[in-house]
């Protein structure tokens, strides 16, 4: 049997360290502790891994434990990085670090000269949905992706729908866009005790029974087409079940606001927990929840009903973009649009234990379809070829 080619990889670990810790830092955190892992095998001794971070914020790199990945020190911050890509002033990386396989996590890549580079490029919302989008972002990621597709020798997503529109968008190949699913710690993320659940209510401020929403408040999410069933749910299921929602304050959020506000003057049960919700936190808050409804306009993937599903919680889906791909038949599905049939859907599954169990017992087999391990083997078949 030949020996495999050595393979150096060097991953721009920014989204690792940046304040503003987001779904894409959690995704690649959580992908590069499975990739961590399988580096003790002799089947990847060929493999290495170092990751960049700006030298003031290597320390950042300590809570994920990682074991076999070098540290490297990025020449700049992100915000200094961010303006040189505008300005089409960055160096060559290659010329810092050598001939390597750079992985980039978020969207756009540096130049490099003799190195092959491959992005992540999670989906087209900036292209497809520009009015969820800040101008100023949208206008950067709409060059620099462009760019960035057309100097990779391989791109990573996360959803056949993904995949489908970059491959139309920037006319690549489907077989140089891999995917590699989002997935959810099954060792983190299962179904809590009663004296769990209580406990984290307590501590969150939540009481009661509730519908549990999860994800940026921001129109994306659509959160007024949930508020406006949740103001037309009966009133006896309005008097037993609160809507919880948790999340960090998003882009055009105001007449979300205002929605809530007006509701809450009417007496309906808005929870919002007035400080951040800690990760730890959330399988409880999850298990916890009479239903788990998420109606995005538009998903690269959608994570949280999948965590939720693994929480034993039943799920209400929208039918659009990569959520179908997501949920499967482990969900109830609506158009986004009909709030209408969320609030009979929502209505049917709180009262209706049998259909509860039914989507419950899907979730816990759909679950088993997106899992890190397997994630984290296709990224470094991704790798391998691409260094080819």
């Amino acid at each position: 049997m030949s020996k495999k080619k050595n393979v150096h990889v060097f991953v721009d670990g920014e989204v690792l360290v940046i304040k503003h810790f987001s779904g894409i830092g959690h995704y690649t955190a959580e992908l590069l502790r499975a990739v961590d892992k399988l580096l003790y095998l002799d089947e990847y001794s060929h493999i290495s891994v170092e990751i960049g971070v700006p030298k003031n914020d290597m320390h950042r790199l300590n809570r994920f434990g990682y074991e076999n990945f070098k540290v490297r020190r990025m020449p700049f911050s992100p915000h200094v990085a961010n303006g040189l890509k505008k300005r089409h002033r960055l160096p060559p990386i290659d010329l810092l670090y050598g001939k390597k396989v750079y992985l980039f996590p978020n969207y756009s890549c540096w130049p490099a000269l003799f190195s092959p580079v491959v992005p992540i490029i999670y989906d087209l919302s900036f292209v497809h949905h520009a009015e969820f989008v800040e101008p100023r972002n949208q206008a950067f990621l709409i060059e620099q992706v462009r760019l960035s597709a057309s100097k990779a020798k391989k791109i990573v997503t996360i959803s056949k729908n993904s995949q489908a529109e970059i491959e139309t968008e920037f006319s690549i190949p489907s077989k140089d866009i891999d995917i590699v699913y989002p997935a959810v710690d099954r060792h983190l993320f299962y179904p809590r005790s009663d004296y769990d659940v209580s406990y984290t209510k307590a501590k969150n401020g939540v009481f009661g029974d509730y519908i549990l929403f999860v994800g940026n408040i921001e129109p994306r999410k659509n959160l007024v087409t949930l508020l406006r069933a949740y103001n037309q749910l009966p009133a006896a299921i309005q008097e037993k079940y609160g809507l919880l929602l948790i999340g960090a304050k998003g882009w055009l959020d105001n007449e979300i606001h205002d929605m809530i506000i007006d509701m809450r003057m009417r007496g309906l049960k808005i929870i919002q927990p007035t400080g951040y919700v800690e990760d730890e936190d959330l399988p409880a808050l999850y298990s916890g929840a009479s239903a788990f409804v998420y109606v995005s306009k538009y998903e690269g993937f959608g994570i949280p009903p999948i965590e939720a599903m693994a929480c034993n919680t039943p799920v209400i889906s929208s039918n659009n973009s990569s959520l179908p791909e997501a949920v499967g038949d482990a969900a109830i599905m609506i158009d986004a649009a009909d709030d209408a049939a969320l609030c009979e859907n929502i209505t049917k599954l709180l009262n209706d234990k049998k259909i509860v169990k039914k989507y419950v017992d899907r979730g816990s087999q759909q679950i088993l379809n997106f899992d890190w391990d397997k994630s984290a083997r296709q990224l470094l078949k991704t790798l391998e070829e691409a260094a080819k």
